[in-house]
């Protein structure tokens, strides 16, 4: 039987698919246990959170936006992995 070009692209685009499911997987857990890691390292020096992360707010919130936009593109990736 002979399979179609489609059928190779389709192919191409799960194993891109995968590849790209585990990177942001393996990223957003990394920038959990690095929230984790700085919550555990300031928590008695409440005084130098607080001016931390006002002198970084702009910094927190980017970053914030970074982490919203990559949960977004792995989910939609594992959606895509669902349908191929």
């Amino acid at each position: 039987m002979h399979k179609d070009n489609f059928y190779y692209i389709l192919r191409n685009r799960l194993e891109y698919a995968n590849d790209f499911v585990k990177e942001s997987s393996d990223w957003l857990k990394s920038v959990e246990f690095q929230n984790r890691v700085d919550e555990e390292f300031h928590k008695n020096i409440i005084f130098l959170r607080i001016i931390l992360k006002i002198i970084n707010m702009p910094t927190i919130i980017y970053k914030y936006f970074n982490y919203l936009k990559g949960t977004y593109n792995y989910y939609r990736a594992v959606k895509e992995v669902e349908m191929l």
